[in-house]
């Protein structure tokens, strides 16, 4: 096996050297690291695969002898591919690899439509003028920057020994990222210093280069000498990189922004990446993609009653459609993190008054009027029950990709605006199929975090798995929450536990956020699309028709997708009507508080019970066994190589080797002495000198058997019970690895034979 990796280290080696590719590795990682501390995206991570890539891509095709255009289509080729691929999420999951070709194509579908529509929002903003918040095509242009200099810094260095050209783009990135993205002098410094140090190597490996080829005598000691000489000068070099920017370039860089040319061309970067914000301005990761999040929302505990009596808004509707169970909507929430909610918000695009919203047309819809007076403060929201169609007043549609709107903002307090509400009946959804919804909206909001809990899973499948049609899987998944207690006078879930898991499993008692989270989790769980939204209830009208909602009002709920007929309303909180309900003559919202009875559901649903609650979690038998068994082996296996108390060290390490010698199958012999045992152990190790690989193995491990035979004799025969014991251990510890060598070379062989 040593030799095996010992032969692929010596096939892959450069000829430079490690030296060369270690420290233009190590000037990577600086550019890496460099642009993830700015956290300029929620995306920046795909750096990491694309730099790397560029390194290992450029080293290898310089060294190739391919003529620069086919190698530099390879390259060009590969960079968009890796920068793709990692942004779009198209590495596939071990669990999609496991489903074969039936897991992979909706997989790749999904996420790669989802990726083209984030792009195509974006161009759709730029192009007609508008502001972006997409951060997917910033993200792209990093990894694509961050690959091609990679790849031209290693093309540079290996094929034209020209480290330093190839290095000078790199490092103006590196300047670039820390100015404009305020981040650390550091990375700027030591890849000045490395550069300096890389570019000396280099100079000296060519200088050999050509020695050679003119048979030019030359010193090993020259290029030990030249590390002396080119650290330090590296070190001052790093030393002055970092003191340098101390001195003000201020009124240069304020004369180039004045320029007229500048200031338009910050104003169309501004406009088309209004959403990258370097320092970490967004979250990411956990904590959701493009957006920020609130929920589950803390004012809503306590029952306070200012709650109650704070008027947030007052509305007058009118309609004849059916709005039985329909909220005042605000926004939606698409990001799960595990934690709570967050929402992207890609890029805005501004409606002129009595102009049509461009949404995507939906089935069995009919149209509501309202006129919203919002009294609280100056929100920007704009409140609709159902989506907005048309206002009266100038606004700002603030999108998801292309179609999938996100919220209305406008100026102002009142407001009148045409929204279509569904109308579709049970038998109309039941008709419908999720492989019928576009992959785009399928791979956003199907998503779920890695961590979620897998009983979380499991009681998804335990409620909707078996049910035939999105429908009936989404009215189970409400119906069954609705089994769950409504209660304000609850704890928030711990921060490091799944607030989903926690309301289902231990604390089964919530407030909205809870059960609306819950049913958009469990519904992802089983592959239906769904997203959070979040407004407030709607309330009984007054004499006069004006429905006046109050702080208590604020609410959440679930919202799932069905083929050819949008977004549908599902309300999983126990205390309230569900637009699903059929008891359709009751057209008056219940009390916020108190559950009303007679908005009980009369289906009778076959539904498991609410779970048990977990007052504890299970103790990690298993854990602890697991990790009791390694540390007992790791024990035994360090006890086993060292010398037991009150051993005599020259004796016990004879006698180790003459346990190998009976494993290779050259017991020692009664009748021999121990020169005669190593002389018949000699000849007998001389037997593998047809496995050339062997051969240095076999040159280190005989003075070691001299010496340990002599020690021994010595210690038997001349009664020298002092000397010799860490010489006669230092040789066994030499020739263990040795001689374990030779016991694997030997099963080999006769397996061969």
């Amino acid at each position: 096996m040593a030799g095996a990796v010992e032969f692929l280290v010596r096939r892959v080696k450069p000829r430079e050297g490690w030296l060369p590719l270690l420290l233009l590795a190590v000037i990577v990682v600086c550019l890496i690291t460099a642009v993830l501390e700015v956290t300029w995206v929620p995306e920046d991570r795909v750096v990491v695969p694309a730099a790397l890539g560029g390194l290992l891509l450029g080293s290898v095709l310089a060294k190739r002898p391919l003529a620069p255009l086919p190698a530099w289509m390879l390259i060009t080729l590969y960079g968009g591919l890796i920068s793709v691929v990692g942004l779009a999420n198209l590495w596939p999951t071990w669990t999609a690899l496991q489903g074969g070709w039936a897991t992979l194509r909706p997989f790749w579908l999904q996420n790669g439509a989802l990726f083209l529509d984030r792009v195509a929002g974006w161009g759709t903003a730029v192009f007609n003028d508008q502001r972006s918040e997409e951060t997917i095509v910033f993200a792209l242009g990093l990894a694509l920057i961050s690959y091609f200099v990679t790849a031209y810094a290693s093309w540079q260095l290996f094929r034209h020994y020209r480290p330093f050209s190839g290095l000078l783009a790199m490092g103006l990135g590196l300047a670039l990222n820390g100015y404009f993205g305020g981040g650390q002098i550091w990375w700027l410094g030591a890849f000045v210093g490395l550069t300096a140090l890389l570019t000396a190597v280099m100079h000296h490996i060519a200088l050999e280069d050509d020695w050679e080829t003119h048979q030019v005598d030359y010193s090993d000691e020259v290029r030990t000498d030249l590390l002396l000489y080119a650290v330090p000068i590296a070190a001052v070099l790093l030393a002055l990189a970092l003191a340098l920017p101390s001195f003000s370039i201020r009124r240069l860089v304020r004369s180039f922004q004045e320029q007229p040319v500048v200031q338009q061309t910050e104003a169309v970067l501004e406009r088309a990446f209004g959403g990258v914000e370097a320092g970490g301005g967004q979250p990411r990761g956990r904590d959701g993609v493009g957006g920020r999040g609130i929920l589950p929302r803390d004012f809503l505990l306590g029952n306070a009653p200012e709650l109650y009596e704070t008027v947030v808004m007052t509305a007058v509707v009118q309609s004849d459609a059916n709005l039985t169970g329909i909220h005042w909507r605000a926004l939606s929430y698409d990001v799960y993190t595990g934690r709570g909610w967050a929402l992207s918000e890609e890029r805005t695009e501004p409606i002129e008054a009595n102009v049509a919203i461009p949404l995507p047309e939906v089935a069995a819809t009919d149209t509501v009027s309202q006129t919203v007076h919002w009294v609280q403060d100056e929100r920007l929201a704009r409140y609709t029950l159902g989506l907005p169609q048309q206002f009266n007043q100038s606004v700002d549609t603030i999108w998801r990709g292309q179609t999938d709107l996100v919220r209305v903002n406008g100026d102002g307090s009142t407001y009148t605006v045409l929204t279509h509400v569904s109308q579709a009946t049970p038998a109309l959804l039941r008709a419908t199929a999720v492989t019928d919804i576009p992959p785009a909206i399928l791979a956003r909001y199907t998503a779920l975090p890695d961590d979620v809990p897998q009983r979380v899973l499991d009681l998804a499948q335990d409620v909707a798995g078996s049910r035939t049609n999105p429908y009936d899987q989404a009215r189970a998944l409400e119906q069954f929450l609705r089994q769950y207690e409504y209660s304000l006078e609850v704890a928030g879930a711990p921060g490091n536990v799944d607030p989903v898991d926690f309301f289902l499993f231990e604390q089964q008692a919530g407030y909205c956020d809870y059960f609306a989270s819950a049913m958009v989790v469990l519904a992802r769980a089983v592959g239906l699309p769904a997203r959070l939204a979040a407004g407030y209830l709607a309330q009984p009208a007054d004499d006069s028709g004006v429905q006046t909602m109050a702080q208590i009002n604020g609410h959440s709920w679930a919202e799932v997708y069905f083929a050819g007929f949008g977004w549908i309303e599902f309300e999983p909180t126990a205390a309230f009507i569900s637009p699903h309900s059929s008891q359709v003559g009751a057209t008056q919202p219940p009390d916020f508080v108190t559950q009303s009875p007679e908005f009980e559901e009369p289906e009778a649903l076959d539904l498991p019970p609410v779970p048990e609650v977990e007052t504890g979690r299970p103790f990690p038998w298993l854990q602890l066994f697991v990790v009791g068994v390694l540390l007992w082996l790791v024990g035994w296996l360090w006890r086993r190589g060292q010398l037991p108390a009150g051993a005599d060290a020259v004796v016990w390490s004879y006698g180790r080797l003459q346990q190998n010698a009976a494993r290779l199958g050259q017991s020692p012999q009664p009748s021999q002495t121990p020169q005669e045992f190593l002389a018949a152990f000699q000849r007998y190790l001389a037997g593998y000198g047809r496995f050339s690989r062997l051969t240095k193995t076999m040159e280190q491990l005989q003075p070691h058997l001299a010496r340990l035979t002599n020690l021994y004799v010595q210690r038997r025969y001349a009664g020298d019970e002092e000397s010799g014991r860490i010489q006669a251990w230092e040789s066994w510890q030499r020739m263990k690895r040795p001689l374990w060598l030779l016991r694997v070379v030997r099963r080999f062989a006769k397996g061969e034979e």
